[in-house]
């Protein structure tokens, strides 16, 4: 019993040090709280002005400052504060979007990026998501809270390339899950065409990403990458670290082999041993592929999907998180 109870202090103490140091600096940016009294998490809300993200990397909407399940907390800042370039600087469940015709604007033209806005091209260069592009339009947004949850709606007018985008972040009534629904609605004259990702940064209790861990696939995958062999091992459907990972060390691969296209596959669970936190990821669409990436301070899975809109139509996708309690704690 004392070192159980020895054990609990010293995760809810963790996680304290995290929450209150990050929180300080987090609370002049404009935010609200949602809830369905199982699940609790707070949501940074898009202001082209005093917004928390601002970058031309990420969808501005649905990026999730904390998340809270029977005491384990889920999303954070893994990143220190004076650390990472503007595109990088967030957290959560967040999401990422190929430009829509970049490829077919000239510099000094402007190229539209879903979730962000109307962008200024600056050279001919390829396009790089580490770079921070100039922001000619982030269109309008509308904000849409009730208590378990937020709309976040998007409406870009840029002639060829238009669209009406509204993300829904719901915590479901009654159960411990949360569902990121999707609508993309292409009011121009062009088909759309992106890739679309969400990076999803999990920071799990606070705790150091490592041997405590564990990711679980529906079949058994394969891969290359940094770290593969060092660092951690793909076993069957199994994801398990052979170390800690330590400072600004990374761990990424490209791509994991063994993923069908269909639904089925696009199932994954992360779970920490030691505080038994645990949170199952699914989705509504076929995964193009799934990448990987960490470091020392969140753990991060990420799917792709295709998404191709024709004009007048709507595409619609949605992502499922069900967080749960593991039976057993490691010692």
């Amino acid at each position: 019993m004392g070192s159980f109870f020895k054990k609990v202090v010293s995760i809810v103490f963790v996680m304290f040090l995290g929450v209150f140091s990050g929180n300080c600096q987090l609370e002049k940016y404009p935010q609200t709280e949602i809830t369905n009294d199982i699940l609790t998490a707070r949501l940074f809300l898009p202001d082209a002005e005093i917004g928390y993200y601002k970058g031309t990397r990420f969808d501005w909407s649905g990026i999730i400052s904390s998340l809270e399940y029977k005491g384990h907390t889920y999303f954070g800042q893994w990143f220190d504060d004076d650390d990472p370039p503007p595109f990088a600087t967030i957290m959560g469940p967040v999401e990422a979007y190929s430009p829509f015709n970049y490829n077919e604007v000239d510099p000094g033209s402007d190229f539209v990026k879903l979730g962000v806005g109307i962008i200024k091209k600056p050279t001919n260069e390829a396009y790089s998501p580490f770079k921070q592009y100039t922001i000619v339009d982030p269109g309008k947004w509308k904000l849409i809270t009730k208590k378990n949850e937020v709309r976040f709606v998007q409406r870009i007018n840029s002639g060829t390339y238009s669209y009406e985008y509204t993300k829904i972040v719901q915590l479901i009534p009654g159960q411990p899950k949360m569902v990121i629904e999707h609508r993309l609605k292409n009011t121009g004259s062009k088909r759309i065409k992106t890739i679309g990702f969400n990076h999803n940064f999990f920071v799990i209790d606070n705790q150091p990403i490592g041997k405590d861990f564990e990711m679980t696939f529906p079949v058994d995958v394969s891969g290359t990458g940094r770290g593969l062999g060092d660092a951690f091992e793909l076993q069957g459907n199994k994801l398990t670290f052979l170390r800690d990972l330590e400072g600004d060390e990374t761990i990424a691969c490209k791509y994991l082999e063994g993923l069908t296209n269909g639904v089925e596959d696009f199932d994954i669970k992360i779970e920490n041993l030691r505080t038994g936190a645990g949170v199952k990821l699914s989705g509504d669409r076929p995964l193009s592929r799934l990448r990987l990436w960490g470091t020392a301070r969140t753990l991060c899975p990420e799917p792709h999907i295709e998404i191709k809109v024709e004009a007048g139509e709507e595409f619609r996708w949605s992502y499922f998180y069900g967080f749960y309690e593991t039976q057993t704690l490691r010692p």
